[in-house]
């Protein structure tokens, strides 16, 4: 199946540049696109940017701003947010973190040679406040991201607001600039890191970083973590029963992250 993925973003039709899932999402998104969905669970949002495609923002019914942090998704490679979206069931993830956030999903790298989309953290969130009409939460910034997803990540680490890093099998690349902002004041912060193809790069930042915990499997859905485990700045969990996509598709491991580190 990889093999078939790689023919996809190398070639393409009548001689045109290679493209990839997120370049030809954006190729036909354009900024009048606005859906807006009231579910029995919460409100999802669906509208569309100019240069960067579309971006799903998701609040759950409980949503209370003056406490809810802002929780951004990142999406690995071979996929687009839209795919992402409705094949890996986020808001429904999202729903069962029970966490209070308001969730930001845009697009994002879908392969190596597509540019960062979104390079400043804060016009994206300032395009969410813009769109829907609302105040940003009062919380910290939340940003988790699989895969490919951590290469944006690592760009937004400068933002004053960002608290929590949850890197779903995405420790590949830019360990400094990781282990800089988690050393870096003001604090508190936290980088949890979950491993499968990813645990060699982890267990580096492991060697590296003071204060930290490993864990040697991923534990049920909203098994409960003591104080110590939920609080320590580095974090280093071990999947052996879910592989790279099985982590984000089998719908367990998100809903535990966010139930479990906040």
């Amino acid at each position: 199946m990889l093999v078939t993925l790689l023919l996809v973003l190398a070639q393409a039709p009548d001689g045109d540049e290679p493209t990839t899932p997120a370049l030809e999402l954006i190729s036909r998104t354009t900024e009048n696109e606005y859906v807006e969905q009231l579910l029995d669970d919460g409100k999802h949002v669906r509208f569309g940017t100019k240069e960067n495609g579309p971006v799903h923002v998701w609040r759950p019914r409980s949503y209370r701003s003056d406490t809810a942090a802002t929780v951004i998704y990142l999406h690995g490679f071979f996929t687009s947010v839209d795919q992402a979206m409705r094949e890996h069931q986020l808001t429904a993830q999202f729903r069962d973190s029970g966490r209070n956030g308001l969730f930001i999903i845009p697009e994002a790298r879908s392969w190596r040679t597509d540019p960062v989309l979104w390079p400043d953290l804060e016009k994206l969130i300032l395009a969410v406040e813009k769109r829907l009409k609302l105040k940003r939460p009062r919380g910290p910034i939340v940003l988790v991201g699989h895969s490919g997803g951590y290469r944006t990540i690592a760009g937004w680490l400068g933002h004053e607001n960002v608290g929590q890093v949850l890197l779903i099998d995405g420790m590949y690349g830019n360990e400094s600039d990781f282990k800089q902002w988690l050393d870096g004041q003001p604090g508190p912060r936290q980088l949890v890191l979950v491993g499968y193809d990813t645990q060699q790069r982890a267990e580096w930042m492991l060697r590296k970083q003071g204060p930290s915990v490993q864990l040697d499997s991923l534990p049920w859905l909203y098994d409960e973590l003591p104080p110590a485990i939920r609080k320590a700045p580095l974090v280093s969990v071990q999947s052996e029963r879910l592989d790279h996509m099985q982590l984000v598709t089998d719908g367990r491991l998100i809903p535990w992250l966010l139930h479990s580190f906040r």
